[in-house]
């Protein structure tokens, strides 16, 4: 409340909005390690391809070759990278298609994407470490 006149002023009602609209995904994301957004945006790419179900090996596929077309230099061990793709699972961005093979290991187990394109995207552009490769594979898929 604007203290002088005694009225609510459109900047209180914007400052509300922001703090009642709050977005779990989109506060996990700028948590997420740079490899967690790399396996993110993979997931994401896969999706565009219409790719009918994936899983942890079809996207270190995916992540290889981004590796390979674009020469980055972040990238990390199959282990490690296992390790990320859980904590995604854990922290619920991503999660097991059905549950069906909670017996397989979670290599073969079929993922989804939990957050939209806009929130990726959001995401992405809030982490200020945000690999420049990464923005630009997800406009260009945008």
């Amino acid at each position: 409340m604007d203290v002088g006149s005694g009225f609510i002023s459109l900047e209180n009602f914007k400052a509300a909005l922001v703090n009642i609209q709050r977005q779990p995904k989109l506060e996990c994301l700028k948590d997420c390690s740079i490899l967690e957004l790399y396996i993110l945006v993979c997931i994401k790419r896969l999706e565009v391809k219409e790719q009918e179900s994936y899983n942890f090996n079809s996207v270190m596929k995916e992540y290889k070759n981004i590796h390979d077309s674009f020469q980055t230099s972040d990238y990390y061990a199959r282990n490690v990278c296992l390790r990320a793709f859980e904590h995604l699972l854990q922290r619920e961005l991503i999660s097991f298609a059905d549950n069906r093979g909670s017996n397989q290991s979670v290599e073969f187990r079929p993922v989804k994407l939990l957050i939209s394109s806009h929130q990726l995207y959001q995401g992405l552009k809030s982490y200020r470490a945000c690999p420049a490769i990464l923005h630009k594979l997800v406009d260009h898929e945008g």
